[in-house]
């Protein structure tokens, strides 16, 4: 019996190897790709900038297997950001025609597509794919979101007011003020054809955005039009409030309106009330001398503009120092004229606030960030002489 069990321990013992091997095998062979060779086919054609033989072998394989859909949504979109809007709209094309895909897959194959035909220009086709994903159970937040981009650029801006009123505002989006800058541009185009209902817009857009400055711009021009002066003086001046660096914007307004009111005293006391909350604001310093002008002499106005000067030195306070003495020094006076002149018209008057955009006219849809009401008046002050003397590159 001894003999056996001596005999059975090495079979034991071989049978238990054997059964390990055979678990290792089948655990640790290496798994079959799942790439077909078709693929690295597809590849090598792109990588031989032949893009039209790597779509059809890429369109081909999908036919074959479902589940590379994020692989040819991503190719697409490589196509698309080089420029190639046509190769990307053939594959997102072939993507929707494939009765496999998930309703998930569908609509962002849709959200692409779209895309697709927002980048080579063909705003009307993306309109209508966009508007059917609208109306299609979880619809994707990039559906009215790329609507109201269509809208913008077509200015259809009734369009634009009913899509930003479906999208929720958040850190990045403020749709209230979007909303209020179109009520703006619909207000601008009815400035002369119906005042009236120009100033229901306007108000429209102050309720969506109580500090929209374009709006408060607007309705005083249009008031004044109307000749209700007092109306327009109290709605300019709330300006201040909104955002002061606009002021420039509003104070020849405001002489008007004083103006035709006869009350330019009143207009003075405001203005050196304003220069107490507002020490470096140039162009209220400027009004208050051409009033200083008017009722006391020129002589008087140089005066007061010179003392100014020597606490708030700017380009603009120089220039009009110089326009009002310039039958003095008859020599030296054209020169330095000449000089203020050119850097008043060299230096730009409007600067976005969020890209460093500027210009010498206003933009309310800044042209190099896109973004509303982010373009506001500088002005001149002497230590930025330096950078405006710099050469023109």
């Amino acid at each position: 019996m001894l003999g056996w069990l001596f005999f059975l321990l090495p079979v034991a013992a071989l049978s238990g190897w054997i059964m390990a091997r055979r678990h290792y095998k089948r655990r640790y062979r290496p798994q079959e790709s799942s790439f077909s060779p078709d693929y690295f086919k597809g590849l090598n054609y792109l990588l031989n900038e032949q893009p039209d033989k790597a779509i059809d072998v890429f369109i081909g394989l999908l036919e074959v297997n479902s589940e590379t859909v994020e692989t040819h949504l991503a190719l697409a979109n490589l196509f698309r950001r080089r420029g190639e809007s046509d190769r990307a709209i053939r594959i997102h094309q072939n993507l929707i025609a494939r009765p496999s895909l998930s309703a998930q897959q569908r609509r962002q194959a849709l959200v692409e597509l779209g895309l697709d035909y927002m980048s080579a220009g063909v705003l009307d086709r993306a309109e209508v794919l966009f508007l059917e994903l609208l109306q299609q159970p979880g619809t994707p937040p990039e559906a009215p979101k790329q609507l109201l981009r269509i809208y913008q650029q077509e200015k259809k801006w009734q369009q634009a007011i009913d899509m930003a009123k479906q999208i929720p505002a958040n850190n990045k989006t403020n749709t209230r003020a979007l909303i209020a800058q179109f009520y703006c541009e619909l207000a601008e185009s009815l400035l002369e054809k119906d005042q009236h209902q120009a100033l229901n817009l306007l108000r429209s857009a102050h309720h969506y955005d109580a500090d929209c400055v374009r709006a408060s711009l607007l309705e005083g021009r249009i008031l004044i039009k109307m000749r209700q002066y007092r109306k327009a003086v109290r709605v300019l001046q709330h300006v201040e409030k909104q955002n002061h660096y606009f002021l420039p914007e509003a104070l020849p307004l405001l002489y008007t309106c004083f103006d035709n009111t006869n009350n330019l005293d009143d207009f003075k006391d405001w203005l050196e009330s304003l220069l107490t909350r507002h020490h470096h604001l140039t162009s209220a310093r400027l009004m208050l001398t051409r009033l200083v002008e008017q009722k006391q002499g020129t002589e008087a106005a140089q005066r007061f503009l010179y003392r100014q000067l020597h606490q708030h030195p700017s380009v603009e306070g120089l220039h009009q120092l110089i326009m009002l003495g310039e039958d003095n020094h008859q020599a030296l006076i054209p020169l330095i004229k000449e000089v203020t002149t050119t850097l008043i018209h060299k230096g730009d008057r409007y600067t976005c606030k969020n890209c460093g955009f500027s210009g010498r006219t206003m933009h309310w849809l800044c042209p190099g960030c896109s973004q509303w009401a982010t373009i506001r008046p500088i002005e001149i002050h002497l230590s930025a002489l330096e950078k405006l003397l710099e050469p023109s590159r």
